[in-house]
């Protein structure tokens, strides 16, 4: 058995685990959706969550490109983050495609997904409750800015850390695309929005629109709507107290600076050119007016994970160029890109 054979073979069971989750209809789908409750989705937002996001038929060539992409390791370990529950999924693919001894500590608010998935794959990785990396061992640690450092500080020497942290997504529309175009946009960027509650590196949190004010504040109104709508649909899950603090202080901030249109339980801010604003989590975003997406994007390119594009194709080569960090896509494609290897590929 080649050694690529021998990695492929390992990622195997694990995506069985997770095409059994996905459906719905099984006493184990239904299971699982029952114990996610424990991620604050709403029971509505854990189902187009499974639907829109778990990888669970990904293409033959994209399962070689993360094998091709994850360096080899004597035991590969895992730290996971709360966040983003199917993220759990991708995360220890890469730890079994450098390994065949993995360790995974979930995070203790949420380490449901985790279980779930080793629950369908008998021994396939263990889960520890902590982590001890040796030399020449690998650890994948997903979570905050903060918790990164406080775990780098304590690795021995020798072992190699990827570390994923904190960022956003954006959305870019230039002025190549229509009026009508742009009202077919905004319902999928709606959805990339509401996807866990706007809690993962992936989520948007700025729309950047090519033009004045008067653009700015014509889409942000059509997106709250849209917002409001998909609310109904699959409503917010609930927030931690320190959440609803920082969206208050986000929506009177925007208010003093600009527009602010109540979308659902969340809101759409609109500001003007240079005036940057990063809305917290729970389905806010800020829409901001520009004549150069470039130079509007320069001072946050190392935070930007994704960007959804519309428009002409040369200023589209020319973001891959500028954020050769993040992932360009479509809009309403944000949260669920190709299964190739890391979704955050800063460190790249």
């Amino acid at each position: 058995m080649t050694d690529f054979t021998a990695r492929r073979a390992r990622l195997e069971p694990l995506l069985s685990s997770a095409r059994s989750l996905a459906d719905a209809s099984t006493e184990r789908g239904q299971a699982a959706r029952k114990r996610l409750c424990s991620s604050g989705l709403s029971p509505e937002g854990i189902d187009f969550a499974f639907a829109r996001c778990l990888e669970i038929a990904p293409e033959e060539r994209e399962i070689e490109a993360l094998i091709g992409s994850t360096a080899t390791a004597q035991v590969a370990h895992v730290l996971l983050s709360a966040n983003v529950f199917v993220a759990a999924h991708r995360a220890i693919a890469i730890g079994l495609a450098a390994s065949d001894t993995v360790r995974v500590r979930p995070s203790r608010r949420e380490p449901e997904m985790a279980e779930l998935l080793l629950a369908g794959a008998p021994g396939a990785f263990q889960i520890v409750s902590e982590l001890s990396p040796h030399a020449g061992d690998r650890l994948w640690a997903y979570g905050s800015d903060e918790t990164l450092d406080e775990v780098a500080v304590t690795l021995p020497p020798g072992v190699a850390f990827h570390a994923h942290g904190s960022g956003f997504g954006v959305g870019v529309i230039d002025g190549s695309v229509t009026d009508t175009a742009v009202s077919e946009l905004l319902p999928r960027l709606a959805e990339d929005i509401a996807l866990f509650d706007q809690r993962g590196c992936l989520s948007p949190r700025v729309l950047l629109v090519s033009g004045g004010p008067d653009a700015a504040r014509d889409v942000a109104r059509a997106l709250s709507l849209e917002l409001e709508q998909l609310e109904t649909r699959i409503p917010r899950g609930r927030l931690e107290p320190h959440e609803a603090a920082e969206i208050t202080a986000y929506r009177d901030t925007a208010s003093f600076t600009g527009q602010v249109f109540a979308a659902g339980l969340g809101f759409v801010s609109a500001g003007s050119d240079g005036q940057w604003l990063l809305p917290p989590s729970g389905r806010n975003l800020h829409v901001l007016p520009t004549r150069d997406a470039l130079r509007s994007l320069s001072g946050l390119r190392p935070m930007i994970t994704s960007c959804a594009f519309a428009g002409e194709a040369a200023l589209r080569t020319s973001l891959r160029r500028s954020l050769p960090g993040a992932r360009l896509c479509q809009f309403g494609e944000m949260q669920r890109p190709p299964f190739d290897g890391p979704v955050d590929r800063r460190d790249l």
